[in-house]
């Protein structure tokens, strides 16, 4: 890959040798040529930044993985969150004057102090003195007329309507207006520059997209910037009709920078996928104040997880919401009032440190772990609101950091770890206020489940919970039984798999597993993707014979051949599996029918038993 500007990364499309050090590509297809200009290569523009999200850390235990339907959410806990540079702003670039009262003759004398800086700086007196008759369009006439005489202003940055008249220089840079006067009591002129003090002092004449931001009162609490939006869509300088609606502060950072957030991978079409920045919404009002940043701005994410219909995420000790049905968006709709569907992020207020790295929703709200404490997470009335929403502690037991809880559909599990052994709790929560019941449940088999364990999974279908580690070829299921009263059955039980288990998950009745293999001698490591159906009905057996008997084979990595072949001179059959050969594994060959034999040989050498034959076959 190639990264152009800092931005875009690009994958060459055909072989070759790199480019040149500062010959990196400038757009989709572009020509490419070594450093004598021989060779040219194909680029292909992708999205940005998405691989370095990923390439942040390797380490399985800095990724978290939320899938809803077609899309998977995927966060680095690795990745700081930063938002994006504030905009460059510059104060004071342009004045708005406006008449009010009426003119009376030739008393009435409108005048500013017109002061700016630079090479050709000027410190003036804009006067005009109206003459009788004079209405609002002979005064700012004249105004403008004594405003474009000065160095670095001109008509096209003058503009009037009505009784407005608004100006800027001609490089639009800062200036200064004061002693603002006019009429007989010298107070029928008046100035409105970046800031007034209330919304009554706001123009109603202005230019498309002009930025004021409203004072209110000494606290920043209620201050909030106002956008102009001409009712005839003008755009420029060109003053119009319109109404002021509440916008972001010039001032601020506009959002988060996508490329430090969680990423998305999204199932496009059938066997494709897409791994792409999210695109989170914007600052749309207030400033770092009234609409600050989210609390993992600057901090990392732990864990994703959607609940009442919001996105949320778990970073130190907040949990940070989004807006009700605006899964990307953390910003308030408003800086002058909290709604109920705005976000929320609270803090679990604790003594004592509370990392949060797992997340269960319950009937009674969000169940919160962190390595020594569980804090509920909830409203009264059950809708979490920015106002109605508390977190308080439930429990104070150790678990394991690494391992997420896992939910099997009315009990939450949770592990924790000595040096030498893992034991398992199980967590049933009660009522609003009362503190939740906690078994442990792997006490008949105290010291059997080893400390390497680092996968943790359920299955509510089937009511069992299962470990595994990346370091051993053995599962470890504790499965219940209950009649809808009490438990009838509970068994602990393992299985061993054809290596070891690097990750495993459950779909309904079926167990998917990835494990491991040593190669045998000269052939490299493999993994596979084996499934296992949990279900007891015949109709759920892989093997049919002639007869219509159904069965289900123990038989580890069983597959259909992808290819036999026979040869016949040598006077043998070639049979192909879809892997390669596994240590100490002993190969078993299933034929249909009941004229085979000879010996089994695998890559030439000679395995026994040979073939395995059944005349129903």
């Amino acid at each position: 890959d190639v990264i152009s500007n800092g931005t875009k990364i690009y994958e060459c499309t055909t072989a070759g040798t790199s480019a040149d050090s500062g010959s990196g590509p400038s757009g989709e297809g572009s020509d490419i040529t070594d450093g004598s200009g021989n060779l040219k290569w194909k680029w292909k523009y992708n999205q940005p930044k998405a691989k370095q999200y990923l390439s942040l850390n390797s380490t399985r235990l800095n990724y978290d993985v939320l899938t809803v339907q077609d899309t998977s959410i995927i966060s680095n806990n690795s990745s700081v969150i930063s938002e994006l540079a504030a905009p460059t702003y510059t104060a004071d670039t342009g004045a708005t004057l406006i008449l009010s009262g009426t003119v009376t003759g030739s008393v009435d004398v409108y005048s500013f102090k017109l002061k700016t800086t630079g090479d050709n700086a000027i410190d003036v007196t804009i006067s005009v003195t109206a003459a009788a008759n004079d209405t609002y369009d002979d005064v700012l006439g004249d105004l403008r007329a004594e405003i474009d005489s000065q160095t670095g202003f001109d008509t096209d940055n003058i503009f009037t309507k009505n009784d407005t008249l608004f100006f800027r220089q001609t490089n639009g840079d800062a200036f200064t207006v004061t002693d603002v006067q006019g009429g007989p009591d010298n107070s029928k002129l008046n100035i409105v520059r970046d800031t007034v003090d209330n919304v009554g002092q706001l123009p109603i004449w202005d230019y498309s997209g002009h930025k004021i931001e409203v004072i209110n009162t000494d606290s920043d609490k209620d201050t909030y910037w106002a956008e102009f939006v001409t009712t005839d869509g003008s755009t420029g300088y060109t003053l119009g009709e319109g109404y002021w609606q509440e916008t972001v502060s010039p001032k601020v950072s506009l959002g988060l920078d996508a490329s430090t957030m969680p990423h998305e991978l999204v199932n496009t079409a059938t066997d494709e996928f897409v791994f792409r920045q999210i695109v989170y919404e914007p600052r749309k009002v207030g400033d770092s104040v009234t609409n600050s940043s989210p609390s993992f701005v600057g901090s990392k994410i732990e864990q994703s997880f959607f609940y009442s219909n919001r996105l949320g995420f778990l970073s130190q000790d907040n949990v940070i919401l989004s807006q009700s049905g605006a899964f990307y968006n953390f910003y308030h709709k408003s800086a002058l009032t909290i709604v109920d569907s705005d976000p929320v992020d609270l803090s679990t207020s604790t003594t004592r440190p509370a990392s949060l790295h797992g997340v269960i929703p319950t009937t009674q709200g969000l169940v919160l772990f962190s390595k020594n404490q569980q804090f509920l997470m909830s409203a009264d009335d059950g809708i979490l609101t920015p106002t109605r929403t508390s977190v308080r502690t439930i429990s104070s037991y150790e678990m394991d950091e690494n391992v997420d809880p896992v939910d099997t559909g009315t009990v939450i599990n949770f592990i924790t770890k000595t040096p030498n052994y893992t034991r398992i709790f199980g967590m049933a929560t009660r009522g609003q206020n009362e503190n939740p019941e906690v078994l442990d449940i792997g006490r008949v088999v105290n010291e059997w489940i080893p400390a390497t364990v680092d996968t943790f999974i359920a299955s509510t279908v089937n009511q069992f919970i299962a470990m595994s580690s990346q370091s051993s070829d053995k599962i470890y299921f504790y499965r219940t039984y209950s009649d809808g009263e009490k438990l009838l059955v509970q068994a602990w039980y393992n299985w061993q798999l054809p290596g070891t288990v690097q990750g495993m998950a459950v779909d309904s009745d079926d167990l998917f597993i990835v494990t491991k293999q040593t190669g045998a001698t000269g052939v490299s490591d493999q993994v596979t993707l084996s499934k296992a159906s949990l279900s007891q009905s015949p109709e759920d057996a892989i093997l049919v014979n002639s007869q219509g008997e159904r069965i289900n084979p123990c038989m580890d990595l069983y597959a259909t051949a992808s290819k036999v072949l026979y040869v016949t001179k040598d006077d043998l059959s070639k049979c192909y599996i879809p892997w390669n050969k596994v240590k100490d594994a002993t190969p078993v060959l299933l034929i249909s029918g009941s004229t085979a034999t000879g010996n089994f040989v695998e890559s030439g050498f000679t395995i026994t038993p040979s073939v395995k034959s059944d005349p129903a076959w």
